[in-house]
């Protein structure tokens, strides 16, 4: 099982697309959810959003929308 921490960037009432990018993966849950909250606290802009998508590569991962 992998881990991967996202970063989505939206800005509200705006045409601009939505923006997602792997800030980091890895094997270990402990470690990600550390991470998450670092990067959470660490955070000041209202438009960006960091969640957890786990993947056992069973099948592509696709990201079609936020499923945290």
């Amino acid at each position: 099982m992998i881990y991967f921490i996202m970063r989505k960037f939206k800005i509200k009432n705006s045409d601009i697309p939505t923006e997602y990018r792997v800030e980091k993966s890895t094997d270990n849950l402990d470690e990600a959810n550390k991470f998450l909250s670092a990067l959470s606290l660490l955070e000041e802009s209202d438009n960006i959003n960091y969640f957890i998508v786990q993947h056992d590569f069973n099948e592509p991962l696709i990201l079609t929308k936020e499923v945290a």
